[in-house]
C-alpha cells in the first residue's frame, strides 16, 4: 500500500518532532501493510518553511535510519502545499509527489471557493495536477445530502456493492454530481482528491465521517493517506477500518 500524504520527516513542521518519532510512525506504517510513503511537511508561510533541499535530505537521512533498523518502507519526497496566495510563486520551484507534477494542497479555512477556483486552475494551466488533501475535511467540499445512502455508512454501501444491489460502474459514479458546484469544477477541472484513513473511523468527529463516507459512495477519492503526525496517531489511525479501495 501507497501512503500519501504523512508528517513523517522530524523537525520540520508539526508531524514528528525527532526521529525516534519518525522510527516509532515508520514501524507502525510497515506493521500495517505500507510499503511506500511520501514524505509530506508543510509549506506554510510564516510558520512551516523548509526549504526543497531540507525536506530532500530528511527523506534520504531517514531512509538510511529505515535500512539500518530494517524498516521496510521506500520514502518518497513531496510537500504538503498550502492553497494561498503564495503557492504559485512557491511552484516556480516545485517539490510535487515523487517525479510526478502532482502537487499535494491543502485548501485552508476562510479561503472563498472563488480564490480555490482559480488558484486550482492556474495550476493545471502551469502543468500540475492539483492532489487535494483530505477534502472531507473542507466544509466548502461537502457534497450534498444523498438522502437514499443515509443511515447506510461506508460498510453498509459496500456490503451492499458486494451484494450486487445498487451496484454502479466508476465511471457512473463518476458521472454524477454530487450537488456541490465547486467540487464537481475540480474534479472536472482533472484534480485528484487524497482521502485520510482516520476520517472514515471518526478520528476527526462524525461530521468529516459521514462526509468522508459520501465522498467514497461517489468514488471521488484515487488515493489515500494516514496524514500522520506523531506515533499515537498511528495506533489509532491504521487499526482502524479502512475503505476498500485503499492500496
Amino acid at each position: 500500500m501507497i501512503d500519501w500524504h504523512c508528517h513523517i520527516l522530524p523537525g520540520l513542521d508539526d508531524g514528528a518532532a525527532d526521529r525516534a518519532q519518525s522510527l516509532a510512525m515508520a514501524a507502525a506504517l510497515a506493521a500495517a501493510g505500507f510499503s511506500t510513503v511520501y514524505c509530506t511537511p508543510h509549506l506554510m508561510r510564516g510558520c512551516y518553511e523548509a526549504a526543497n533541499d531540507q525536506v530532500r535530505r530528511g527523506v534520504s537521512e531517514l531512509q538510511q535510519c529505515l535500512n539500518q533498523e530494517g524498516i521496510p518502507l521506500k520514502l518518497l519526497a513531496g510537500r504538503e502545499y498550502c492553497l494561498d496566495e503564495y503557492l504559485l510563486p512557491a511552484l516556480e520551484d516545485p517539490l510535487p509527489l515523487g517525479d510526478s507534477r502532482q502537487v499535494l494542497v491543502e485548501i485552508p479555512p476562510g479561503i472563498t471557493a472563488d480564490m480555490v477556483r482559480r488558484l486550482s486552475y492556474d495550476m493545471v494551466r502551469a502543468g500540475f495536477t492539483p492532489v487535494i488533501a483530505h477534502p472531507e475535511r473542507c466544509h466548502l467540499l461537502e457534497p450534498a445530502t444523498d438522502r437514499r445512502a443515509e443511515g447506510r455508512g461506508l460498510l453498509g454501501a459496500l456490503k451492499g456493492m458486494l451484494a450486487g444491489k445498487g451496484r454502479r460502474t466508476m465511471d457512473e459514479r463518476l458521472s454524477d454530481t454530487t450537488g456541490n458546484p465547486l467540487l464537481d469544477y475540480l474534479r472536472d477541472l482533472g484534480c485528484s482528491f487524497q482521502g485520510n484513513l482516520g476520517s472514515f473511523s471518526g478520528f476527526y468527529g462524525r461530521q468529516v465521517r459521514s462526509v468522508a463516507e459520501a465522498l467514497h459512495e461517489r468514488g471521488l477519492y484515487d488515493r489515500y493517506g494516514s496524514d500522520l503526525h506523531t506515533p499515537e496517531q498511528a495506533a489509532r489511525v491504521l487499526c482502524s477500518p479502512r475503505p476498500a479501495d485503499a492500496k
